[in-house]
């Protein structure tokens, strides 16, 4: 049994979905009543991160738990620190007191915890990360930093795509920086990859697509070959990206709205280093999407759906 939290998003219905694939049955906490299924999983337990009772629930007898739940986007610090750290604390103290001694317990982060000065999201991943090692500390854990992660459904990454479909491949941030990114399906199986390399020194991992990073030109030749056609360079000046992040935080903090564009992320965009350190690869683990492959199943998705 895998206790599974952050299943009805994005990355934890992949997670779910090679759960079940590896043989294992799946239980999920789930918010909301209205949700009666979610694939993949086939206990559903009602509740969040601040539902101890729930969280209870969730654990009992598991095998195996990944904390997969978070924001990726809140109006303010406050509610980064709610669910990111707070909310991380909460499921790494019930399963220490409750797990079984030696089943391992996963924290997906982000890669942006390498950086928690940059972003409130950042700082939240980070801070999170620090609460899972004090708590299950001589337990077995695991910490797995994924890069940017894209694929079918992706709301953060669905505007560039929608982009790429008119021809165009908006350009932010430094023209020679280098970034890493792995495909949905590839970061759920390093999820469950990480279960199996946990250790009572709870090890931080980070993965990619096995390149080692990529450029701006990189992106648009996959995008193209994707598209089956040329694309043109849009640049993002670093100004108005930074002026347009500044009026997204500031909307977020009058509670009109949860923007993604806030000053923090516009801040992230313009780090001219996203790699990961191959010294923290995840070890028996491979990727098996390159970035043209993705995109081409990306943007097919999109294509259908939108």
């Amino acid at each position: 049994m895998l206790a599974l939290t952050g299943a009805a998003g994005f990355l934890g219905g992949q997670i779910a979905a090679e759960a079940e694939a590896s043989g294992w049955r799946v239980r999920a906490l789930v918010r909301g009543s209205g949700r009666k299924k979610v694939p993949g999983v086939v206990e559903l337990v009602e509740g969040d991160l601040a539902n101890q009772e729930a969280l209870y629930r969730l654990v009992d007898g598991a095998d195996a738990f990944i904390h997969n739940a978070g924001l990726v986007r809140a109006r303010n610090r406050s509610a980064f620190m709610a669910v990111n750290k707070d909310g991380t604390a909460a499921a790494a103290e019930v399963w220490r007191t409750s797990g079984k001694p030696n089943a391992p317990f996963v924290l997906i982060s982000s890669l942006a915890a390498n950086r928690p000065t940059i972003s409130h999201y950042a700082e939240s991943k980070a801070e999170a990360e620090k609460e899972a090692t004090s708590i299950l500390g001589g337990r077995r854990f695991a910490i797995l930093r994924p890069p940017a992660i894209y694929g079918p459904g992706d709301t953060a990454t669905r505007p560039l795509f929608r982009a790429i479909e008119r021809g165009i491949v908006p350009h932010m941030g430094p023209r020679d920086a280098r970034f890493s990114m792995v495909y949905v399906n590839d970061a759920a199986s390093a999820a469950l990859t990480a279960l199996d390399v946990a250790s009572n020194l709870g090890p931080k991992f980070e993965i990619d697509d096995g390149t080692g990073g990529h450029t701006w030109d990189d992106l648009r030749a996959a995008a193209e070959a994707a598209a089956g056609r040329k694309l043109r360079y849009v640049a993002v000046p670093s100004t108005l990206l930074i002026l347009m992040g500044g009026i997204g935080s500031l909307v977020g903090r009058l509670g009109l709205s949860t923007p993604f564009l806030t000053y923090g992320k516009a801040r992230e965009i313009l780090v001219d280093d996203w790699r990961v350190n191959p010294a923290r690869f995840l070890p028996n683990w491979k990727p098996h999407t390159s970035l043209q492959s993705g995109f081409s199943k990306t943007l097919a998705w999109y294509r259908a759906h939108y």
